[in-house]
């Protein structure tokens, strides 16, 4: 099975009644031709509009833990519905936090793509310590399927899924299609990948991500900057294995971590 196959297997995007850009991360093929399992890890939006049927269909898909990846004013304007739930573990990892309060694109940049890979750039760099906690959370939970997710579901949330495929062996063109599918799956009324001026700020509104008024590139997922992060990742770290390892993860979280996502 070719990897666009893959990428578009009718299982792999998860319609559960209020959740967005829900998919799972199963169903990938590894460079050694081994198989991601499904029901494993599955990536998401906020999951604030999760109905009770939908916080039910995906308790019954087997879902025992919530990683929450939100800024704490985030989770305070959307609340998770699993926050108190006595089914699942919820953490809360700010993965952002203050880290990344400087940020601005490169002025060589020249496009959304290259500027929105900048801040996965940073973010790898300084975010690598709390990345590194969320990895050991995810190696060490339960026999049981795990659903990460931001705002969107698409940046923190793809940097995740990006090196969780990578310990794996999923090719980069692999990975970097996963991400991009975020413009299939997400309505984003502020997405506009043919902007010529990619950072010209969205109008602030009450669905505008982190209650600021962002510059377009922001609201993209193109798949040049998913090629940017995984090249950045392997110049700078050897890529994901060596990065995990710089940031706290054992070679033992490593094997429970492919014991898991590995058929």
């Amino acid at each position: 099975m070719d990897f666009e196959t893959e990428i578009q297997d009718p299982k792999r995007h998860l319609t559960f009644d209020g959740a967005k850009n829900m998919r799972d991360l199963g169903g990938y093929s590894t460079k050694d031709g081994r198989k991601t399992q499904w029901r494993r890890f599955l990536r998401s939006a906020k999951l604030n509009d999760l109905t009770e049927t939908g916080q039910r269909e995906l308790l019954d898909y087997g879902v025992g833990a919530v990683i929450d990846l939100r800024l704490p004013r985030e989770v305070d304007k959307s609340p998770n519905v699993f926050a108190k739930s006595q089914e699942v573990v919820y953490h809360h990892f700010d993965l952002w936090g203050n880290r990344m309060d400087d940020f601005e694109s490169s002025p060589s940049s020249p496009g959304q793509a290259e500027k929105l890979a900048d801040l996965y750039r940073m973010g790898l760099d300084r975010c690598g310590g709390i990345i590194g906690e969320i990895v050991r959370v995810l190696a060490d939970g339960g026999d049981h399927a795990t659903v990460f997710h931001c705002g969107a579901g698409k940046d923190r949330t793809g940097l995740v899924a990006a090196l969780l495929l990578g310990i794996v062996g999923v090719p980069h063109e692999t990975i970097i299609s996963e991400f991009a599918l975020t413009a299939d799956h997400l309505e984003e009324p502020n997405r506009n990948h043919a902007a010529p001026d990619p950072t010209a700020i969205v109008p602030l509104t009450n669905a505008s991500i982190l209650g600021l008024a962002l510059p377009v590139y922001m609201f993209s997922c193109l798949p040049t900057t998913m090629s940017l992060a995984l090249d950045y990742l392997d110049e700078s770290y050897g890529g994901a294995e060596g990065y995990l390892l710089a940031n706290g993860v054992t070679d033992e979280h490593l094997v429970r971590l492919r014991s898991k996502l590995l058929d």
